[in-house]
């Protein structure tokens, strides 16, 4: 890193992914790189997991921490709702009938996986409510026009993968659709929290299949923690450890099998 000692201000945005195992030794490098003596380090993230914390007293002397509302919880200005679709393709019609009844753009959609959203996208293309895609197949430029569309609301709904609930930020999204539900906590978190921002109202509504249901508990435990009604029979499940939630699902299709 050239005039490396010459570094005065180090930002670590998105600080619980660059201190996961398979970046860490990257981003070690470059704090060893960033010899200045007075430099100052910072650290941002909406969650904060404890291993990250523990590195974070390694690297950093006399931090001062401070949190923004409740620790890895969704904002109170977040409408958060559940809705059991039963399977793949009740997903589709649940969100057909969403956007009949009320669609209020801009919408953002995760779906987990960048071959779900090119599907979602080839559904969804052809009906009358403006919507685009944006993955890691597009060139740059395809998705900067994607980026760019959508905050000028050329674009009225969004399908993402998760990379876009962070580093990515949007003013006034109304609603947050989590078509696949999503594989840990801080993945719901960063996905639901590109709405609500800057003390405005948002929504997110998170489908979930007879497949999703073991983890249901674990996300009825964060609506609740940040003030959304919950119904007791969601609170009775057993709560189950939340581990890379990314199952086979079905492709998103109306075409019948040949």
């Amino acid at each position: 890193m050239p005039d490396s000692f010459r570094v005065e201000y180090l930002v670590l945005d998105e600080s619980d992914k660059l201190f996961e195992p398979e970046l860490f030794k990257q981003i070690d490098s470059v704090l060893k790189a960033c010899s200045n003596p007075s430099i100052i380090r910072s650290l941002f993230s909406a969650t904060l997991p404890d291993f990250v914390e523990v590195r974070a007293r390694e690297l950093m002397h006399d931090a001062v921490r401070v949190i923004v509302g409740r620790k890895n919880m969704a904002s109170e200005t977040i409408k958060q709702k559940l809705i059991f679709t039963g399977s793949e393709e009740g997903k589709l019609l649940a969100i057909r009938q969403s956007f009949a009844e009320s669609l209020n753009p801009p919408v953002l959609v995760f779906l987990q996986s960048k071959e779900r959203a090119k599907e979602l996208y080839g559904e969804l293309a052809f009906d009358n409510i403006r919507v685009d895609v944006i993955h890691s197949d597009l060139s740059e430029q395809e998705r900067g026009n994607a980026v760019d569309n959508f905050r000028a609301g050329k674009t009225w709904v969004l399908i993402a993968t998760d990379v876009v609930a962070r580093g990515m930020d949007f003013k006034g999204v109304n609603c947050v659709i989590n078509y696949d539900f999503p594989d840990s906590a801080s993945a719901y978190v960063h996905r639901i929290g590109r709405s609500g921002r800057a003390g405005r109202s948002g929504e997110a509504i998170t489908f979930y299949t007879e497949e999703d249901i073991p983890l249901l508990r674990n996300v009825a435990n964060l609506m609740a923690a940040s003030g959304c009604e919950v119904p007791p029979w969601l609170m009775k499940l057993q709560k189950k450890k939340w581990k890379k939630h990314r199952p086979k699902r079905d492709s998103i299709s109306t075409k019948p099998d040949l």
